[in-house]
């Protein structure tokens, strides 16, 4: 049997390798985004609803839980200080953005596995592709969230202009975990299977749709959860009320931030031999 032992051709400094890729990044900013606007038009080309089906899964969602409130299927433990119906859509819309920055590295690299072995380019560009791609769904979602505000006449105040900077961070965690997955889940295909029916589960134990329990167990889980915080607050940003978690929040993004740099160097020395073990 044929033993391959793979060995790195040289020996790079960790910072040394981050000032490269940032280097490719830049380098490769007009292809990724020629990649992008090409996987946007073919997404919605021949689509009857176009840009409604960015909205499409929030909604549905968001009716399944306001029906089962509203109708006494479930009892929710929703919020005193905020009015059910744009709790669920605000909840839901940023559980949409936490679930497309997990899936975007593997789903990125993925959906180009035909060109890796054909076409030398910096792998890199299929990440920034990748984030160009869920920039313009996200805007698209901040247009239900400000239609949203709007419809419900809720003033989210001076405290507003923090938005940015929780959405940031939700999407730095969100990038963070999906990265650090992508070599394994490029081999193995039960990974995405994996994490796929764990950010479901995951989703029952973050105020999503219901507010975070104050007592029991569940109080417990909800509090180990760090998306705990990161709604809890993003919504209290948009609804005015005042924050509780701004310094967790900072540590919870520069975390995010060491974790995004180090997937960035695995994925960059693991591409050669995740092109080789797919092309072979």
């Amino acid at each position: 049997m044929k033993t391959v032992v793979y060995t790195s051709d040289k020996k790079t400094h960790f910072f040394q390798e981050l000032l490269d890729i940032f280097k490719d990044l830049r380098s490769s900013t007009f292809l990724a985004l020629q990649m992008a606007k090409r996987d946007i038009k073919a997404e919605y080309r021949q689509s009857v609803l176009g840009f409604f089906w960015a909205f499409a899964p929030i909604l549905m969602n968001s009716f399944v839980w306001i029906f089962l409130n509203s109708s006494g299927a479930i009892s929710v433990n929703a919020s005193e200080s905020i009015p059910y119906i744009p709790f669920v859509i605000i909840g839901t819309t940023f559980w949409s953005i936490f679930t497309d920055g997990i899936s975007m590295p593997l789903t990125a690299v993925n959906s180009n596995k035909g060109i890796l072995s054909k076409i030398n380019f910096p792998k890199e560009a299929l990440i920034l592709s990748g984030i160009y791609k869920m920039a313009f769904n996200l805007v698209l979602k901040l247009v239900l969230v400000v239609a949203v505000l709007i419809f419900y006449q809720i003033n989210p105040g001076v405290n507003i202009v923090l938005f940015p900077l929780y959405l940031l961070a939700l999407t730095l965690f969100a990038l963070a975990i999906g990265l650090i997955i992508t070599p394994l889940g490029l081999i193995y295909t039960d990974i995405s299977r994996i994490i796929n029916t764990g950010v479901s589960l995951l989703m029952y134990i973050t105020p999503v749709v219901y507010a975070a329990p104050s007592i029991g167990f569940f109080k417990t889980l909800f509090k180990i959860n760090p998306l705990s915080y990161v709604f809890i607050d993003s919504r209290a940003v948009l609804f005015g009320l005042p924050l509780q978690y701004g310094f967790l929040i900072i540590i919870l993004s520069l975390i995010s931030i060491t974790i995004l740099m180090i997937g960035l160097v695995i994925f960059r020395k693991s591409m050669p031999i995740i092109i080789e073990k797919i092309s072979g």
